[in-house]
């Protein structure tokens, strides 16, 4: 052996001594293997001896190394060849390994009876090569005759397949006929010219290992062999763009090479432009979608047994869903979720609107359209109460298939319109999707269906919840606007009852210089109440301005004013100097709230009085009537929850305001009340409010 093939056949029987053993491991390590599935993973594994002894063999040739590497190869044999036997024998694999070598089959005891002596043969005789050319003949007919075995059982193997299993053992029937074919040529041209060739020798372990991937597409669409193959769709893509690359780079080598060869004096330039322009039409394909998606359909077709890998699909679809940041982009996500199961570039999504119809919500890469579906519809009855997902182009050549549907007009507007997928259930009819023809040919099988269907509804469920928080979100402005407005509302009311007042004692102290000045100041202030309430209606509930200090007698003393004339007597006794940090206007609301509901609860011959002292730091404001007094279950219980009070003719909104407001503050208001005795309403301002506001 010179010493070319000597280093090429240690790397080849290198290389097919990993690949054996990696693919015998994986089948050896598998769960709930079949008898089958194991007798396949002890052939892979005397494959792997037999590959190892002979690199042993070509860095030691030993004799004894010679015949163990034979007897591996002849026990590799025995065992494909009863592997392929016990899938004639028992297709459905059910029988146990002992059970199965006992069988009464004549197939079993036929393949005993000639595989015997031709791997004893084998083996014997591979020792006593070197004696003479008698041995070596007869040790090329063993193998020869081993092939041969090996031949007619590929063929009963494939013959006596089911027909619906027959696509999953096509890739392994390839394989097998690929490394006998090339042993018979092997075996009969040692024969031939009774000497074995070095080089197809050195070669014989690679052929056999280019099998394996044939044999493992195999052993991952047989679900009955209970092989595993636990390769993840995405690593399949990759490493088969990667060798496809690289069979094209080594492609565009050789076609330089040659062009360079026999192109003359332009043989150099000839060459930089077929290198250069080889690697940019590979770059183009692999920056091309259509290529990448004609690659991702050949590869779950021929490598899988079925299309999706569903938890990584699922992960994306989720993904894809929640990552989006607005309403816009979740509706445009929905549909490249539902067209990248399909390979789609885009389409158009069709959200049931408000009127009841169906209309465009969203596009990916299509033109928008202009068109309405009714509810009512023959396409929104077959989408959403049966759940079909409709192939616009089978509809186009066989109408029947779908009933009596007709696609309404605004299809043909749809450039290269494909499938129109349900989004929902018969319980929830959100929408739908129309998707625009695939980059690579797509068989729209049941799973495929299948799938697009369950994935629209979790779309479904998705938007359908964004359109539930849309509600609820604006259900919570008009809540926000209906509170304000009830407080808006209560002051106004607050308002009239004031100059309700002043109207009345104006016919009786119209002539009353003094009265005529207090009726212009109490105008002027509401008419200041009235529009800053309008401003804080505009702007929202949160006042506009900050708040500031507020210098508290005078404004006690402008309440007094214009409450003193009330039916009851209404008595001030604030200290002065006064300041608290609030909103003058708000402070003042509150405080007059409080006023006129103790001048509402006290009889004529009653009394209110308003009380305000520095407390420490802090201050205090108190307003004490001699009315009628409210349980202690009702202050409890009711007094500060807005819509609840005590007069006929009350909103029970400006307790809770007041309350409201006061915490804001950092306050707090204390109340004790007794029926028929009166109330006291004190306004307690912490330290930190009323120091902050002197400073």
């Amino acid at each position: 052996m010179d010493s070319f093939p000597a280093a090429f056949a240690l790397y080849a029987y290198g290389v097919a001594f990993v690949g054996f053993a990696v693919f015998g491991l994986q089948l050896l390590m598998g769960t709930k293997q079949s008898p089958r599935a194991r007798l396949l993973a002890f052939c892979m594994m005397w494959g792997a001896a037999w590959c190892a002894l002979s690199a042993g063999f070509v860095l030691e040739p030993h004799p004894l190394l010679w015949m163990l590497a034979h007897a591996a190869d002849a026990l590799h044999y025995v065992l494909f060849l009863l592997f392929l036997a016990a899938c004639v024998v028992d297709p459905e694999g059910r029988q146990p390994l002992s059970r199965l070598l006992r069988s009464p089959s004549w197939l079993l005891r036929l393949l005993v009876v000639l595989v015997t002596p031709c791997a004893i043969g084998y083996v014997v005789l591979s020792w006593l090569v070197p004696t003479g050319k008698s041995a070596f003949i007869w040790f090329m007919a063993s193998g020869l005759g081993l092939s041969l075995l090996g031949a007619v059982m590929t063929e009963q193997f494939y013959r006596n397949t089911p027909q619906q299993w027959r696509w999953g053992i096509k890739p392994m029937t390839l394989g097998l006929a690929f490394t006998l074919i090339f042993d018979l040529y092997f075996f009969s041209e040692s024969l031939m010219f009774r000497e074995q060739d070095t080089t197809l020798w050195a070669a014989r372990g690679l052929l056999h290992a280019l099998a394996i991937p044939l044999f493992a597409a195999s052993s991952a669409r047989i679900r009955e062999w209970s092989i595993r193959l636990n390769v993840s769709r995405e690593a399949v893509f990759h490493t088969s763009a990667l060798v496809i690359s690289g069979g094209a780079l080594l492609l565009i080598a050789l076609a330089g090479y040659y062009v360079r060869y026999f192109g003359g004096e332009w043989g150099r330039a000839l060459q930089t432009v077929v290198l250069a322009a080889g690697a940019l039409g590979l770059l183009a394909s692999i920056a091309s979608g259509s290529v990448r998606a004609w690659l991702r359909v050949f590869i779950n077709k021929h490598f899988f047994s079925l299309r999706y890998d569903y938890r990584a699909e699922w992960l994306k679809l989720a993904d894809t869903l929640y990552s989006a940041s607005s309403v816009d982009a979740l509706r445009e996500a929905s549909i490249r979720v539902m067209a990248d199961l399909v390979e789609s570039p885009g389409g158009i999504l069709w959200l049931r609107s408000e009127q009841g119809h169906y209309a465009p919500a969203a596009r990916l890469n299509v033109p928008m359209l202009d068109a309405r579906e009714p509810a009512d519809s023959p396409l929104v009855r077959l989408l959403l109460d049966r759940m079909w997902v409709i192939n616009v182009e089978e509809h186009r050549s066989r109408p029947g298939v779908y009933g009596d549907l007709r696609l309404p007009e605004w299809v043909a507007q749809i450039p290269d319109a494909w499938l129109m997928c349900p989004l929902g259930s018969k319980d929830m009819p959100l929408g739908f999707v129309v998707l625009g023809r695939p980059r690579a040919l797509l068989d729209l099988n049941w799973e495929v269906r299948d799938l697009l269907k369950t994935a629209g509804r979790q779309v479904a469920g998705v938007l359908n919840q964004t359109q539930a928080m849309e509600g609820l979100i604006e259900a919570k402005k008009f809540e926000a606007f209906s509170k304000m407005s009830a407080f808006v509302v209560h002051d106004l009311k607050n308002l009239i009852a004031q100059l309700s007042l002043l109207l009345r004692n104006a016919k009786k102290h119209h002539d009353n210089p003094e009265f005529q000045q207090d009726m212009l100041d109490t105008i002027e202030h509401a008419v200041g109440r009235m529009n800053s309430m309008l401003l804080q209606l505009r702007s929202g509930t949160q006042p506009i301005e900050q708040a500031a200090p507020v210098a508290l007698t005078p404004l006690l003393e402008r309440l007094h004013r214009a409450r003193a004339r009330s039916a009851c007597a209404l008595e001030l006794d604030a200290e002065g100097g006064l300041f608290i940090r609030a909103h003058e206007d708000r402070i003042e609301r509150v405080v007059g709230h409080l006023v006129q509901n103790a001048l509402d609860a006290t009889p004529q011959n009653g009394k209110v009085s308003i009380r305000a002292r520095r407390d420490g730091d802090g201050v205090v404001v108190e307003v004490e009537d001699s009315g009628c007094g409210m349980t202690e279950e009702f202050v409890r219980e009711r007094l500060f929850k807005p819509f609840q009070s005590t007069k006929a003719n009350g909103m029970g909104i400006g307790a809770y305001e007041s309350f409201r407001y006061i915490q804001d503050l950092g306050g707090r208001i204390e109340v004790d009340s007794e029926p028929g005795r009166g109330s006291l309403f004190r306004l307690v301002f912490p330290q930190q409010t009323a120091g902050l506001a002197v400073a």
